[in-house]
């Protein structure tokens, strides 16, 4: 498995979508005012869209600068790689997505279980990376409730071949 090559890949599908960054980036003023109708970030001005991208989509878990912002974050990277039948040539690798949302987006339209839908649209029985179609492995709610944020870590499993 190339590694790099993989998760560049899942990169690409994640930074190409353009309902994604909308749910990601505008606000809703009530529960009806759908954040889909609004503009395309992936059409703003590179010296716009790439600040609005590179605060929203990471592939490090680093949370401390949630604290003193109000937004909505996807963080990505490997997880576990586990074998199949003792061969490292083939095995199955897995890929944690944790989805943060802060309250102010979550409580008007209950933004979070959005963007788990549409991450889960994006990436489960997929072929992006690796072999075959990635597999849902499993997903775990978690809060930074200090930080006012609530999140969902989102676990699929990419099957590779070295």
């Amino acid at each position: 498995m190339k590694m790099f090559e993989d998760l560049s890949a899942i990169d690409e599908v994640l930074r190409n979508d353009i309902d994604l960054w909308k749910l990601l980036y505008h606000e809703s003023k009530h529960f009806d005012d759908d954040p889909l109708d609004k503009d395309n970030i992936l059409e703003y001005p590179p010296e716009e869209m790439f600040p609005i991208i590179k605060l929203r989509l990471k592939h490090t878990p680093v949370t401390k600068d949630l604290a003193n912002i109000q937004i909505n974050r996807i963080i990505f990277y490997p997880a576990p790689r586990r074998s199949q039948r003792g061969n490292y040539a083939t095995a199955s690798q897995e890929v944690n997505f944790d989805i943060f949302c802060h309250r102010d987006f979550n409580d008007i339209d209950m933004r979070l279980s959005k963007l788990c839908d549409r991450v889960n649209e994006l990436i489960s029985n997929r072929s992006i990376a690796g072999i075959g179609k990635a597999t849902f492995v499993s997903g775990n709610p978690f809060t930074l409730a200090d930080e006012g944020y609530i999140g969902y870590k989102l676990t699929y499993a990419f099957r590779s071949l070295t």
